[in-house]
């Protein structure tokens, strides 16, 4: 579920997110509840995430609306294993922790994104460091026992001590789990607008790479397994609904800009809020893939699970595409760089990535591109 707003559009998002400048936030959540209505009507999801833009924006009696109505028409309550809400340090007040809590949100994912505040001003953020921790703070008070913390690392002229200091005060907090993303340059976004232009000068590679090798090194002292490229897990504390993105399992989305995956079919929402919420069962834009395109996908995200990777039956049952037949000609030597490796569990073979193909994965996706798009 997608709330669109936020209080400033951070520099680097490519999120369909926008910024909040008094548009009617009774009226987004009405456009929510009636396309839940047609989509999610009896649906018992396993798993809940309400994400954004900033879901903790909404008033703490609208946030309780939304999540009753939510319950009534999907019944989630009774059915999801995992029900998370984002919010950000600037709008996470004490009522609206509790409304999110009572209203059946169980895991709550902060983005943090930096302790710095020269950071935080280059990447738009509007929270500073004190409130970051401060809402962690009201977050336990309001009975979360599952927290997530997002941070970004490879800040421009980011020294690994700085990092380490970042991610060492973060680590005291003792989250449950943690998101640590690589400073990306996203297509259209105003961070990779200043890159093109010559005005924002990204880290270099080795950097980028020793600061990630740094993060996994510092969680796992501290009890936080890497089980994905930027996921780090207390045990059973992975976060479900993501695993449910990296495994290609159907989803319905529901929001401005939300996309669904259901029976082979992609289909995504109208992007502009306004628009949306006149008609929110509008649709922007539906796509069946090829089978080729679907075998990528589905190895695109489940290469980023790191033990996981991978069932090449399952792969082969969602694409129609048998991976080692469609791959014959370049896999042997994914294999033989040891950038990927077979091995068997117990519900079959598995494909995934080496600790050396993690850190070149998207240099290994590269090779396995659909020749639709070589």
């Amino acid at each position: 579920m997608h709330l669109p707003w936020c209080v400033r559009k951070c520099r680097y998002c490519d999120f369909n997110s926008w910024a909040w400048r008094g548009q009617d936030l009774t009226r987004t959540v009405d456009a929510l509840l009636a396309e839940a209505r047609v989509r999610a009507e009896g649906l018992r999801p396993q798993t809940v995430f309400v994400g954004g833009g900033t879901p903790s924006l909404l008033p703490a009696d609208e946030l309780a609306r939304l999540l009753d109505g939510l319950q009534t028409i999907t019944g989630f309550r009774d059915s999801a294993v995992e029900a998370t809400m984002e919010a950000n340090p600037e709008s996470l007040d004490a009522d609206t922790a509790r409304a999110a809590h009572e209203g059946g949100i169980d895991r709550l994912s902060i983005g943090v994104q930096s302790l710095r505040a020269d950071v935080l001003a280059a990447y738009d953020r509007v929270h500073s460091a004190d409130d970051a921790l401060a809402a962690f703070a009201t977050a336990r008070e309001a009975g979360f026992a599952r927290i997530n913390l997002d941070l970004i690392y490879a800040f421009p002229g980011q020294t690994p001590d700085e990092w380490q200091a970042d991610l060492q005060r973060v680590l005291a907090l003792e989250p449950e789990h943690l998101s640590c993303y690589e400073l990306s340059y996203e297509p259209g976004t105003a961070l990779t607008r200043l890159r093109d232009a010559g005005r924002w000068q990204p880290a270099d590679v080795d950097r980028c790479l020793h600061l990630f090798q740094l993060t996994a090194a510092m969680c796992a002292e501290r009890g936080l397994r890497a089980y994905e490229v930027s996921a780090y897990a207390r045990d059973d504390e992975t976060c479900r609904h993501n695993l449910a993105y990296w495994r290609s399992l159907d989803h319905v989305g529901i929001g401005a800009g939300a996309v669904s995956w259901r029976r082979g079919e992609r289909r995504r929402a109208l992007s502009d809020p306004a628009a949306w919420a006149a008609d929110p069962l509008a649709t922007e834009e539906v796509e069946r893939p090829d089978a080729e395109t679907r075998l990528f996908d589905h190895l695109m995200m489940g290469l980023r699970l790191r033990d996981e990777g991978v069932l090449l039956a399952r792969a082969e049952r969602q694409s129609g595409l048998d991976p080692r037949a469609h791959y014959a000609e370049r896999l042997p030597a994914l294999l033989e760089r040891e950038l990927l490796e077979c091995v068997v569990s117990p519900e079959g073979e598995r494909l995934r990535a080496t600790a050396r193909g993690l850190e070149m994965l998207d240099g290994v996706l590269q090779d396995l591109l659909p020749s639709s798009a070589v």
